[in-house]
Parts: structure tokens; sequence; C-alpha cells
């Protein structure tokens, strides 16, 4: 078994949820980190002018000063500028590269950098990075003059309380971001499961649909957009099964209509023989009858299995390149003593075609229109066979005399069991499944049938072949 197999999939409203959730903690992360990054750019260039303005009021307050050795005798002046300040290291170093003034000892070695020169105003580009013990601090150093000699100042700064507050702003940010992902969580479920009422109603009518309740359709008038479209490929699925089952209800109805008069009549000459005892020429007439019967009775088994196994396709074309004038002359010749027996002249019309196409099926849907021809056409008339180029195809005609089809009946003629009127076929010769057959010939083959009629003057079938090169 494998793993997972057994796993129940999540619910759509979930996923929704968890998707929203996901979106929204990836948004809170975006923005926090923005937010982040620039309050902390933000804060460090405050301190950076910070230091640059502490280390401009020392190099001032050095300047009044009389010597360098005043540095060293009062601190007062200079340690009042760091008033409140406990994050700053002072150091002031003389000419001699002696410490003058150290406010506090540095947790890190400070780097070595160019001194300002006193001249030149301090800028941002003067500020350096240092590494004290923990965290990170910024420093600058500038030259100043006292009492004409010159001194180094050097100012330190560890982390600013500014960001410190900033880092603790980050666990702050990451239990918003919690929060506010499970907060949209929640509500993206909330909201979807109140969305999916409208999709729950659908399932509960298409629940309510079965097979005796096939014309139930759904109600789209107040279906959202996004239903909408499922609905109506819902709906149209729908109407191709009701036309189905309408379609084998009605193919089942005539099977067994056409099967009863078979089974009937050797079930009452049977019946009528066993009655008294009959001569050895009585029950071998009685045979004879049945023998006809029985055959009636395989051919419409054999032509419903034929389109039983088109509608499933599982019936294979096998194409051959065939001579159709040497194809119809083969049919001609076939019927040519029926049509003798009933008075009908049978003609050929069709030039040197080749096309490729199943010689079987084709034999078969051409002999069933040719067939149906012959019980139509009455005695002196005449049925003809042609063919010709149609495009790239060709198209095959059988045509002949006769009292035609009325025109209400000319678009269900090719359905199965249909019967325009008792004398468009009869019963002891025909199942009513020649014309239904040669269509489903045709359309294996990517063609149409199609009938032309004219009351009392000629009934033409049409067979157009789309595809007849070797494909």
């Amino acid at each position: 078994m494998k793993a997972g197999a057994g796993r129940r999939p999540l619910s759509l409203t979930l996923r929704v949820a968890l998707l929203l959730s996901a979106m929204a903690a990836a948004i809170f992360l975006a923005a926090g980190a923005y937010l982040y990054t620039t309050l902390a750019r933000q804060m460090g260039a405050r301190d950076d002018v910070e230091l640059i303005n502490k280390a401009m009021q020392i190099r001032r307050i050095i300047a009044g000063l009389p010597s360098p050795q005043a540095i060293a005798q009062d601190r007062r002046p200079l340690m009042a500028a760091l008033s409140g300040q406990d994050d700053f290291m002072l150091r002031v170093d003389g000419p001699d590269g002696a410490a003058l003034l150290l406010s506090s000892r540095a947790s890190g070695p400070l780097p070595q950098v160019d001194s300002v020169p006193p001249q030149r105003p301090l800028t941002l580009g003067d500020v350096h990075d240092w590494a004290p013990a923990a965290g990170a601090g910024r420093m600058v150093s500038a030259a100043g003059q006292v009492g004409g000699e010159t001194v180094r100042i050097t100012l330190a700064r560890e982390r600013s309380d500014r960001l410190k507050i900033l880092r603790a702003y980050i666990g702050d940010l990451l239990l918003a971001l919690c929060g506010g992902a499970l907060l949209a969580a929640l509500l993206g479920y909330l909201i979807v499961r109140h969305s999916m009422r409208r999709l729950r109603s659908v399932i509960a009518k298409a629940n309510d649909i079965n097979a005796n309740r096939l014309n139930t359709r759904l109600s789209l008038r107040d279906a959202p957009v996004e239903l909408r479209e499922l609905g109506e490929a819902f709906n149209a699925m729908l109407d191709r099964l009701e036309d189905g089952v309408q379609r084998l209800s009605g193919f089942a109805a005539d099977l067994a209509h056409d099967l009863r008069t078979p089974v009937n009549t050797l079930m009452v000459e049977t019946q009528v023989a066993l009655a008294r005892p009959r001569t050895a020429e009585e029950y071998q007439a009685l045979l004879a009858s049945n023998s006809e019967e029985y055959e009636r009775l395989a051919r419409m088994i054999e032509n419903t299995l034929f389109l039983a196994r088109v509608d499933n396709a599982q019936l294979a074309l096998q194409r051959e390149p065939l001579q159709l004038s040497a194809e119809l002359l083969r049919i001609h010749d076939y019927f040519e003593i029926l049509a003798d027996d009933a008075g009908v002249r049978l003609e050929v019309d069709a030039p040197a075609i080749e096309a490729w196409l199943d010689p079987v099926l084709l034999q078969r849907a051409v002999g069933n229109l040719v067939s149906n021809a012959l019980r139509y056409t009455p005695a002196g008339g005449v049925i003809r066979l042609s063919a010709r180029r149609a495009g790239q195809g060709v198209e095959l005609a059988v045509a002949n005399t006769g009292p035609g089809i009325a025109p209400e009946h000319l678009p269900h003629i090719f359905g199965r069991y249909y019967r325009a009127d008792a004398a468009r076929s009869s019963p002891a010769h025909s199942a009513g499944l020649g014309l239904a057959i040669a269509r489903a010939i045709m359309e294996l083959h990517g063609g149409n049938i199609r009938v032309e009629s004219e009351a009392g003057v000629l009934t033409t079938f049409f067979l157009l072949f789309k595809k007849t090169e070797n494909i």
C-alpha cells in the first residue's frame, strides 16, 4: 500500500483558507521587512547625524581653550557636552599622541582611520563602523585646533537606545505576523464557507437528479459567475443524458417490438403444427418457414450488435485502395438477379476513381441502400449507382424512381427502427436498421449521408467520403 493512500484530501474551503493565510503571512512579512529596514536606516542616519554634531560641538569647545593641557586640567566642559549620553566614548589625544581625556574605555578596539582636518566640516561619509564587544558601533575621528596646536578627537558610540528598541521591535513584528496569519486563516475559512453555500445548494440539487428525473435542471438565474459556467456544462450534460436515455428507451421498445413479430410467428406456427398430426411435407414446410424467421432474427441481432460496436468505438476501419467503379459493379452483380425478379433495371455510372476506404463496410453501406431501393421501386423503375469527385473526397449516390419520401420524414429517416409509415418497410423483410447502419459506417469514415426526394419522381441517397487518401 502506498504511503498516504488512505489520507483524506483537504476540503476546498480549508485549502482556500490556508492559501489566504499564506498570502497574508507573505504580505505581512514583506511589509514588516520593508518597515524594519526603513526604520533601521532612518534611525542609523539620525545616530550618525547626532554623532557628527557632538564631534563638531567638542571641536568648538576645544578651540576655545588656551592649550592642550587645559583639556586634561578641566574636563568638565567636554563631559558636559556628553551629559545624558552614556553610550558615547570620547578620547582626546595631544600633539604627542598621549591621551589628554578618556571618558570611558571602548569595549572593543577602535579602527585606525584618518582624522578629518580642522578646517573641514564633518559629513556622514566620515562616520565609520567599529565592532564593540556586543552589537555594532559607529565612530568618527577629527582633528581640532587648541592654542595653535593640533589634537585628535575620537568619538565612538555603541548601539543607541533607538536601535536597541528596534531590535525589540522584531519580536513584536513576528508576533503580529503570526497573529495576522492566523486571523486571516480564520476569516478566510469563514468567508469561503459562507461563499460555498451556493455550491452546496447546487450539489444538493444535483443529488436529487436520478434516472426518473433527468428533466430537472440547475437554476442559474442567481448563480455567481464562477458557478454559472459549471452549471451550464452540467445542464448540457443532463441534456445529452436525457436524450441518450430517451433514445435508448425508444431503441429498446422498437427492438422488443421487432423481435416479438418473428417470435410470435414461430410460436403460432409451432402450436398449429402440434395441434394435430401432420404429414412429412407439412412438417418440412413448417421447418422452412421457421428457418426464414430464424434468419431474420439472426440479421436483426447481427445488425444490432454492429451498431453497438460502432457506438462503443469497438470497430476499426481497414482502409484499402479501391476502384469505386469496380466496387459498384460488384454490388450491381450481387443484386442483379433480385432486380430482374422485381422488374427493376440496375445501372452503374462511375468513372475510374480510386479511394482509400474499408471495402467490407463500403459494400455494406451501399448494399443497404440498394436493398432499400429495391423494396420501394415499382416494376419498370430504375436504380442508378454513381460516383464522382467531390473536392478532396468522393461522393457516391444511389438513386431510384418510386413514390418518394414525405418531407416530414426526411430528418428522421436514418433513425434506428424508424418507419415513416406502414409502407416504408415490411416487418417481414426489414428491421428498420439498414439506413442507420449506413449512417454509422459513414461516421466511421468521417463522412456523412443525406437524402433528397421528390414525391413520385426520384429519391437519391448521397454518401460523401471526405477523407479518401492513404491516412
